[in-house]
């Protein structure tokens, strides 16, 4: 049997009464907005040590017409700190979607990986269903993409960066399934028009799934 078919899952807890007083009381010298956190408690093996992190989603916000953003922090533990330094900004995700309504947040959220003007982001969030259509004829003829082809997938980021097949930067949009496969479509503009140019195909990471 392979060595990774034996590895176990990785192990989660929710975080300890002390662990979430300690984020609690961070958070409240930082911030006078009271909002709830959620707790990543993890390790890979019962000998490797917890990793501990919080995030908390900032206030969403009108963009330009129904485009909505927002930013998540990401923060991180360190039990070893001093007890007023324990916790750390680790990394912010930039999120958008649309919505005509009030910006109330979605089910599902688009992480974008690089600063994308509205102006080009709304359409790419708009059109990304069609865009992912005629990307599938693309996918028949790419080797990583063609087991995937019937797949459903869902958009969950965007992203600005040279295709396989090219050395110009396109935005690139990211799509997750259900069976463990991402593809990444990028996207050509010709005046107004959006247009499927390249994709690729490979494993998601566990945590987008």
């Amino acid at each position: 049997m392979p060595a990774s078919a034996q590895e176990a899952p990785p192990e989660r807890r929710e975080p300890t009464a002390q662990e979430a007083a300690s984020f609690k009381a961070f958070y409240s010298g930082i911030s006078q907005q009271a909002r709830a956190p959620v707790f990543d408690v993890v390790r890979a093996s019962r000998k490797a040590p917890w990793r501990i992190e919080a995030s908390v989603d900032g206030a969403s916000y009108r963009s330009a017409g129904a485009l909505c953003r927002m930013t998540q922090t990401r923060y991180a533990y360190n039990p070893r700190a001093a007890a007023n330094q324990r916790w750390s900004v680790a990394a912010e995700k930039r999120l958008a979607w649309l919505d005509r309504a009030p910006c109330g947040k979605p089910n599902r959220l688009i992480e974008l990986k690089q600063r994308i003007p509205d102006a080009d982001l709304a359409p790419l969030i708009d059109q990304h269903g069609v865009l992912l259509v005629r990307a599938r004829l693309l996918f028949a003829g790419n080797t990583s993409c063609a087991p995937h082809r019937a797949l459903r997938f869902r958009l969950s980021a965007i992203d600005v960066s040279a295709p396989p097949h090219g050395k110009e930067e396109l935005h690139a949009l990211v799509f997750d399934s259900d069976r463990s496969a991402r593809a990444q479509v990028w996207i050509k503009k010709r005046g107004a028009e959006l247009n499927a140019w390249d994709v690729a195909c490979s494993e998601a990471p566990a945590a987008a799934l």
